[in-house]
């Protein structure tokens, strides 16, 4: 029986070890065609979440560190090595527009993705000591943040309530209503799944732990506002 655990989480490990390769390749592809890289950066998050799904499958937690290892691997390639195909993973993973127009060059950070693989490992750290908990937070990584910024987009392509907060002057009203709907959504899911309780029971627990994390979405500067919500919203549905 142990033998046949083990082996359930290691099936799992190499399917989500070969999805992740599959989503790196993807990523140079769509690069390769015309993509901006902006837009590979938040499908990056969606794809991550059918992993995610799978967190409550493992029967020994930490077979996460599989996946975890994987993306840490692809970063850590993409920035050291020079061939063409590591150095456009490089851009479509961490390519970011520049700010004054005289600056044609993207700017590349040293380690591709590392904002993501910290608030992934901050949710599986959740995850392995509360896992409803983790779960939500995962899941509101991967779908509620993208989903804001594409919100924001479709936002600001009309000029509808932008609220120009210093760290991030492009976010916009409708971006942070997102988040936090889908935030609220997905932790009340995540609760009900591992607990069965009442949904309206949860609502407003989730809806402020949904605040902290718009909260740290304005406030924590760059793509750091992703690991920031993590910790936060975290250390809010422990305390409530």
């Amino acid at each position: 029986m142990l033998t046949n655990i083990v082996m359930s989480d290691v099936v799992l490990s190499g399917i989500v070890v070969v999805g992740i390769v599959q989503m790196a390749w993807f990523s140079v592809m769509l690069l390769r065609r015309g993509a901006p890289a902006a837009v590979i950066q938040q499908s990056i998050p969606p794809f991550l979440a059918i992993w995610v799904l799978m967190w409550p499958v493992y029967v020994d937690l930490r077979w996460l560190g599989v996946g975890l290892l994987a993306l840490l691997a692809l970063t850590v390639l993409a920035s050291l090595l020079k061939s063409p195909f590591w150095q456009h993973l490089r851009i479509a993973w961490d390519a970011q527009m520049p700010v004054a127009k005289e600056d044609m060059h993207p700017r590349i950070t040293l380690l591709p993705q590392l904002h993501l693989l910290i608030a992934i490992f901050i949710a599986g750290a959740w995850f392995q000591a509360i896992p409803e908990f983790g779960f939500g937070l995962a899941l509101s990584l991967c779908v509620a943040f993208p989903a804001a910024y594409w919100a924001d987009r479709l936002s600001r392509r009309y000029g509808f309530l932008i609220l120009k907060f210093p760290a991030h002057p492009e976010q916009t009203l409708a971006g942070h209503l997102v988040l936090m709907i889908a935030c609220t959504t997905l932790l009340c899911w995540s609760l009900h799944v591992y607990h069965g309780t009442d949904w309206q029971l949860l609502f407003i627990a989730t809806l402020i732990a949904s605040t902290a994390a718009s909260v740290a979405r304005a406030l924590v500067p760059g793509q750091w506002n992703g690991p920031a919500a993590m910790l936060c919203v975290g250390f809010v549905m422990w305390a409530l």
